[in-house]
């Protein structure tokens, strides 16, 4: 004997399915034409208020910055740690003396310290200080190399040691007691200021 539904429960069902189909509907027509479009818009205007916020607070900050980087410029002039010179070639040929001579003081000290190779490296950068860049080959000695490394780093102009590369010497055996070191040592130098600002 089958059952039939009642009333009731058919009127139950017919709703399911109605709902169903108006909730497949909607998502067939109207949120995939309609409201998904506007939900990607509203992120994206999320997304602006908040660069537009972010930028308005360093926008008021400007004036600030401003005056902080007028007075480092100021207090930076005479400044005995920065190389002297204006000009990129001419710093360069002063930081290479100034190398020369730090390692000539330690020229003769223990076993010795020999340059074998000096090389400008060109750096291309922004800001109120322009960086000087030498790489240089040694042999040296652990006594003098030492000294050397504390001579660069504690001298009246300010020299940066930015990589240290050491290795035994195995070239030629009348030097095996010394080290073979490469080097790359900066400088700064101030940036001329730019045209229509005053130091």
């Amino acid at each position: 004997m089958r059952l039939r539904p009642n009333r009731a429960s058919q009127r139950a069902l017919a709703l399911t399915l109605a709902a169903l189909s108006l909730a497949a509907a909607y998502f067939l027509t109207l949120h995939w034409w309609f409201s998904q479009p506007l939900l990607h818009v509203a992120d994206e205007i999320a997304v602006l208020r908040h660069n537009q916020q972010r930028y308005m607070a360093l926008s008021i900050q400007r004036p600030a910055l401003e005056n902080s980087l007028a007075q480092l410029r100021n207090s930076s002039v005479g400044n005995d740690n920065l190389l002297a010179d204006s000009d990129m070639g001419a710093a360069t040929a002063q930081l290479m003396q100034l190398i020369a001579a730090d390692l000539q003081a330690f020229a003769t000290v223990g076993g010795g310290c020999t340059l074998t190779n000096r090389i400008p490296v060109n750096i291309h950068q922004q800001g109120p200080y322009r960086q000087v860049s030498v790489r240089i080959n040694l042999e040296c000695a652990i006594e003098p190399l030492a000294g050397l490394l504390y001579g660069l780093e504690n001298g009246k102009v300010s020299l940066f040691i930015e990589s240290f590369k050491v290795e035994k010497n195995r070239g030629r055996p009348s030097i095996s007691n010394r080290l073979t070191a490469q080097l790359l040592i900066s400088a700064y130098l101030q940036n001329p200021a730019p045209k229509g600002v005053t130091p």
